[in-house]
């Protein structure tokens, strides 16, 4: 069972925990899955060393479609520049752009802990955002005997950003889905510069444009398809 053990790096395996084919999702709580050399550790340094996960751990869909595993982008990866492109955030609109930056880079911070789970995974939906969920309270409490006030940030600005709750989530919505369909641009390219296989297929991934609202960012879509135009145009002569 992969559980809380640690590798001989420290580092901790990501395969679902077995706990699931015990038909008892309940059992899955943040302790069980964080090396107990971290466990051991006190905040915030405990904190900092589960951040690393994030560095760490490629993200699922794109090995699951058969991008090399030294150029998939990792979780970490995924979020700042998504976090970048929130410094934008139009200010007409009265969005709080330092916000919407936190809420980018803590978006996807349970899955230090949690992984980043596919709907491919034996995990429904429901016990995946539980995980995500008591992940995101159980990092809040490592720090929040050092600063309440960014342990509060943390937890609130994830939620928010799950519920689409505020302007700013809705805007970092768009932005998670446009980081996205730009990384695929980049890997269809590098398909077709040899720099990855030509089995990697994810032209069904570009369906996700068709979900983006927010009109600035449908503009940088916009600038994106004018640019695959011409690079798939250059490749089929």
């Amino acid at each position: 069972m992969v559980g809380n053990s640690d590798t001989a790096d420290g580092i901790r395996d990501f395969t679902i925990t077995e706990n699931i084919k015990d038909g008892d999702d309940s059992k899955w709580k943040p302790t069980t899955a964080i090396p107990d050399s971290i466990l051991r550790l006190p905040a915030p340094l405990s904190f900092f060393r589960i951040l690393r996960f994030l560095k760490t751990q490629k993200r699922t869909g794109w090995l699951d479609r058969g991008v090399s595993a030294t150029t998939a982008e990792s979780i970490s990866d995924h979020m700042y520049r998504m976090a970048v492109m929130a410094m934008l955030a139009p200010a007409e609109e009265n969005l709080d752009s330092r916000k919407c930056a936190i809420i980018a880079l803590v978006h996807d911070l349970a899955e230090a802990v949690v992984g980043d789970l596919t709907p491919d995974d034996p995990v429904g939906p429901d016990e995946k955002h539980r995980r995500e969920r008591i992940t995101m309270e159980y990092l809040a409490d490592q720090i929040r005997p050092l600063n309440s006030a960014a342990a509060d940030e943390l937890y609130t600005c994830y939620m928010e950003y799950e519920n689409s709750a505020t302007p700013e989530a809705r805007f970092v919505k768009d932005l998670d889905k446009f980081e996205f369909l730009l990384q695929t641009t980049e890997y269809q390219f590098d398909v077709l510069n040899g720099v990855e296989d030509k089995s990697v297929e994810l032209s069904d991934f570009m369906a996700a444009r068709s979900k983006i609202k927010h009109p600035l960012v449908k503009q940088w879509l916009s600038q994106l398809e004018d640019e695959r135009k011409v690079m798939f145009t250059a490749n089929s002569t």
